[in-house]
């Protein structure tokens, strides 16, 4: 005894067109999902914007507790000094990307990178902070580090 006259037609279900339509919708979805999906960023940018970051945070602690703070550099990478009156303690090292060729300019001047990092560019605990840029060229942007005249370290990107 059937319960519903569409179960007794031989029609019953969806049609081509129907499921085509469907699968067309579902496409459309997907590809929209796709292309807005955001590129891979490659170790140089990841590692250039973490040092910003790091850096950034790293003297504004010094700041805040009225020490004074350096950077210096060497072929292997950045390393973040702290001064505790009498003496520099390393503390934090930062290795260079691998694919990345480092350039660091002080007043205009390139300055070669030494074989041991020292304190190199010093900032003073109440904002004083030396114009430096130091460029990070990767195959597919060049990403630069330098102060600002407020006292911060800024990041910029060039395609």
């Amino acid at each position: 005894m059937p319960t519903s006259p569409i179960c007794n037609r031989r029609d019953a279900g969806f049609s081509l067109v129907e499921l085509l339509a469907v699968l067309a919708i579902l496409s459309l979805m997907v590809g929209a999902v796709v292309i807005n999906l955001p590129k891979p960023r490659s170790d140089t940018d990841r590692l250039s914007a973490a040092m910003t970051a790091q850096v950034s945070r790293f003297l504004e602690d010094g700041a805040v507790a009225g020490e004074m703070r350096a950077l210096g550099f060497d072929v292997d990478g950045m390393a973040l000094f702290a001064h505790d009156g009498r003496l520099w303690s390393q503390a934090a090292a930062i290795p260079w990307p691998d694919a990345a060729r480092i350039t660091l300019t002080q007043a205009d001047t390139r300055v070669d990178l030494p074989d041991t990092a020292q304190p190199t560019l010093l900032f003073e605990p109440y904002g004083a902070v030396p114009y430096f840029t130091l460029r990070l060229s990767a195959p597919e942007a060049t990403y630069s580090l330098s102060a600002d005249g407020r006292g911060q370290v800024v990041r910029t990107v060039e395609r």
